[in-house]
């Protein structure tokens, strides 16, 4: 477990397309003292922070001051992965490139970098009393527990139907890090009429056709759907700005459920204690 509060060791850079721009954009990873992740976009810092999510359609969007950053979950999930609790990430688009639809490059990268750890710690949310949120037949829950533990359900039609998947050891479930975003086949044009996914190809997204998985490779896991949306779950529960302990329970839920629940943790102090 990660004790103290650490940032990269060296600087480095990632760049690709963004799934729903399409735009070519480069990130560059600096080393930062003060606590928490924080992207430079137009000169303008911005908290990687459940308080500045704007936006949660299909993605998890920040926001300050006119600037913006769009699909932020699996690079924050990469940095839960790496234990990195502090970074400035400059990036000169609007949006965070896709890759290969996982976490798994910008792990990589920040692994190859390396940790360097300071003195203080302030890592860890402790949740001291239940918080649930829910919409229609979606909610997520989360409970005391020393450790993190996170079961999720999610439901769509065949050929993915029902799937539940429970992570007790979270820090080191790798299997969650390279699991790629989905979507159904049928979603694509409408998603497309709304002016996003237009850099999204088979390359950097799961595709579930009418009988089975469209992808010439087909999955990488057998669970790797239900995978991915915990690995949105951990990216954005990041943005707490702690690593949080407490057992989660979950079905359908996504980025606006999952900032929701942040945002009802946060709005009693006594739900929580920071260590």
């Amino acid at each position: 477990m990660i004790k103290r509060q650490t940032t990269i060791n060296r600087i480095f850079k990632v760049s690709g397309i963004g799934l729903h721009t399409g735009r070519e954009v480069t990130l560059e990873f600096l080393p930062r003292r003060e606590p928490g992740i924080a992207f430079v976009h137009n000169g303008t810092i911005i908290p990687a922070r459940y308080d500045m999510v704007a936006d949660t359609r299909l993605s998890t969007q920040i926001a300050s001051n006119g600037a913006s950053v769009a699909t932020i979950e699996h690079l924050m999930a990469a940095f839960y992965f790496s234990g990195i609790t502090n970074c400035l990430v400059y990036i000169d688009g609007p949006e965070v490139p896709i890759l290969d639809g996982s976490a798994w490059e910008f792990y990589q990268g920040m692994w190859k970098a390396g940790v360097y750890e300071f003195p203080e710690n302030g890592v860890y949310l402790k949740v001291q009393r239940p918080v649930e949120v829910s919409h229609n037949d979606a909610w997520v829950r989360i409970k005391p527990l020393n450790t993190l533990d996170i079961t999720m359900s999610i439901e769509f039609r065949q050929p993915v139907g029902k799937q539940r998947k429970r992570v007790t050891d979270v820090e080191n479930a790798f299997s969650i890090v390279n699991s790629r975003t989905f979507t159904l086949l049928e979603e694509i044009e409408a998603i497309k009429k709304a002016g996003l996914a237009k850099g999204g190809s088979l390359d950097n997204a799961v595709v579930i056709g009418e009988d089975d998985v469209i992808n010439p490779q087909g999955l990488r896991y057998r669970k790797e759907l239900v995978n991915h949306k915990i690995l949105d779950l951990i990216g954005d529960f990041y943005t707490s700005g702690y690593r949080i302990l407490g057992k989660v329970e979950a079905n359908k839920t996504g980025h606006y459920l999952n900032n929701k629940l942040l945002r009802e943790l946060f709005s009693d102090p006594t739900n929580y204690a920071i260590y």
